[in-house]
């Protein structure tokens, strides 16, 4: 699969998640801070979104980045109990807030732990002030970029 083709498939991807959340485009940019013409370009596949984009995307549609690259686009139910909690939160058009609500509940009911695998925060860049999330070595993108040219500006100087 080419680059295109990769693009093509996460917008496609994107687009289904949203509208599987009945999102419109306008909603969907707002809660990932981005323009709706890049929402609109990036659904098409003609955009290619940054690491700090695609986390924005995948916190505003509550999914996983590995989610967004994932080949289906619904759940497979095998269990008919799970299919009608299931059929019950679409009937309801249950908001991610509401399901996450539902879901506390049960957890108090049954008085079951909720899971802390999957919770695991995003870490933020340690300049302070800065709430991004991590490139590499504790920075953000552009604290990475703008130290990483400092030091082989550095370098350069050196020799």
């Amino acid at each position: 699969m080419n680059s295109e083709d990769a693009l093509a498939q996460l917008g496609r991807r994107v687009r289904a998640l949203r509208e599987g959340q009945s999102l419109t485009q306008e909603e969907f940019a707002r809660r990932c801070d981005i323009s709706v013409s890049f929402a609109s370009l990036l659904e098409r596949g003609e955009r290619s979104p940054s690491y700090e984009t695609l986390l924005a995307i995948a916190g505003a549609l509550g999914v996983t980045v590995a989610d967004l690259f994932r080949e289906s686009t619904s759940f497979e139910v095998h269990d008919p109990a799970h299919a009608r909690l299931l059929e019950f939160a679409r009937r309801a058009q249950l908001s991610r807030a509401q399901v996450d609500r539902f879901i506390a509940v049960g957890h108090a009911m049954f008085g079951i732990e909720p899971e802390r695998a999957g919770d695991a925060t995003v870490p933020r860049c340690q300049v302070e002030g800065c709430e991004r999330p991590v490139l590499a070595r504790g920075l953000c993108a552009p604290h990475y970029h703008r130290e990483r040219r400092a030091r082989l500006q550095h370098e350069t100087d050196e020799r």
